[in-house]
């Protein structure tokens, strides 16, 4: 009785094998493991630094793996499963091969290899030192202006880090520009460290980062700046107005005595410019007319002489005006077995632009148009459309519909002309 018991109870085990083998083996067919290199970096994070020490050099931020896993698990892999560290507990000052520590929140994934396996990391211990901070003037305040010693908030600041590079700090300082300015600038500038070659140190940390600096400018005894302004000779040509004048540079610093400085109003004239007759632009290179005993600086030559003056651009426009003219509905778009009447059958068009081209216009340069293409027989209301020449404006058509009554039969003249021939004539006036 036992020897039957125990006989079906081996069938049964090695049963139950025998089916887990199958179970296994149609489990790793049907999602076979994959071996291969991970193709994301993972992030590598610091732990536990120790107080008062700091990693002096670069440590790797990120690594690579090589993976084994079922392909159902590579599919569905990232970043975010894997965290990657190294801990730098109770590690004193100096060189260390530390070991990177790797979880993985996917079981069914093996780490086969990590690139790197463990990181060298330079412990140094973190010290400090306040050091003055000095600010340097790039640039040069311009012709007739000198920049003074600027002044920096706050005066000292603190230098952090490694010990090894603290103790090479000869220096912290900005850069400040002054950037052509005639008068006081302020500016919010980086603070840097610097060894005793002027070699700026990296792996520092400075506190404040930037400094509030001061810089008074003023002008130089001697010189004076004032405005420029343009002597015009001439009247433009009938029609035209001048709509501007612009100069480059619009002030200028002039140089000379106390006496002549101080009798001379707050500008300088030019040399005549002739306008005469004029109906575009005019641009020329003018020179000055000074007083004796004073020239003027140029910043292009860094001389003090008046050569070369200032150029001076003279806008001349058209002056704008506006007429009315009446002008008779012409259609377009109409059959030849067809002919159409318009009521009214003309128009009032109130025009403006420059009053040269409004004076010269003629019958033949202002249409005035009805499209009847594609309507039926019958009455209609049809928008207006008017063509006029370049550079004149439509403001108003009054009115801008009509009424157009198509019928069939042959069109009689002038009714169905778009364009008027013959001999241009002026246009008839409204009021």
């Amino acid at each position: 009785m036992i020897r039957k018991v125990l006989q079906s109870l081996s069938t049964m085990i090695l049963s139950i094998i025998l089916a887990t083998m199958v179970w296994f083996v149609a489990v790793r067919e049907g999602n076979p493991p994959i071996e291969d290199d991970y193709g994301q970096s993972i992030p590598l994070e610091v732990e536990h630094l120790p107080t008062d020490t700091v990693i002096f050099g670069d440590v790797p931020d990120r690594m690579m793996l090589r993976l084994r896993a079922p392909q159902s698990s590579w599919e569905e892999l990232s970043p975010a499963k894997f965290r990657a560290w190294i801990d730098l507990d109770g590690l004193a000052p100096g060189l260390h091969d530390v070991p990177v520590n790797l979880d993985v929140s996917d079981r069914s994934v093996v780490v086969v290899e990590s690139r790197p396996s463990s990181v060298n990391v330079r412990l140094e211990p973190l010290v400090e030192d306040q050091h003055a901070i000095q600010v340097e003037i790039v640039d040069t305040a311009p012709l007739g202006y000198i920049a003074h010693t600027p002044s920096v908030e706050p005066f000292t600041a603190t230098v952090s880090g490694p010990a090894t590079v603290v103790n090479q700090v000869a220096q912290v300082w900005g850069e400040a520009y002054l950037r052509s300015a005639k008068e006081t600038v302020e500016r919010s500038v980086d603070l840097a460290a610097r060894d005793a070659d002027g070699a700026v140190l990296k792996g520092l940390t400075i506190t404040p980062p930037k400094a509030h600096v001061i810089v008074p400018v003023d002008q130089r005894f001697g010189y004076r700046d004032v405005s420029v302004s343009v002597v015009i000779t001439g009247e433009v040509a009938p029609g035209y107005w001048i709509s501007n004048i612009v100069v480059d540079p619009s002030t200028v610093t002039v140089v000379g005595g106390p006496v002549n400085l101080n009798n001379l109003p707050g500008f300088v004239e030019t040399s005549e410019v002739d306008v005469r007759g004029a109906t575009n632009e005019i641009v020329e290179r003018v020179p000055f007319n000074l007083p004796p005993g004073l020239s003027v600086v140029q910043p292009e030559t860094q001389g003090t002489d008046n050569v070369g003056g200032v150029l001076v651009t003279v806008e001349v426009s058209a002056i704008e005006g506006g007429k009315t003219v009446q002008r008779p509905v012409t259609f377009q778009g109409l059959r030849e077995t067809r002919s159409a009447t318009a009521s009214p059958s003309e128009v009032d068009v109130i025009l403006s632009g420059p009053l040269p081209e409004l004076q010269s216009l003629t019958a033949r340069d202002v249409t005035v148009i009805a499209d009847l293409f594609g309507l039926d027989p019958g009455s209609h209301k049809v928008e207006l459309t008017v063509v006029v020449p370049e550079g004149l404006r439509v403001e108003s058509v009054l009115p801008d519909t009509v009424e157009v009554e198509i019928r069939v039969g042959q069109p009689q003249a002038p009714t169905g002309t778009l364009i008027p021939t013959g001999t241009p004539t002026p246009i008839p006036e409204r009021g």
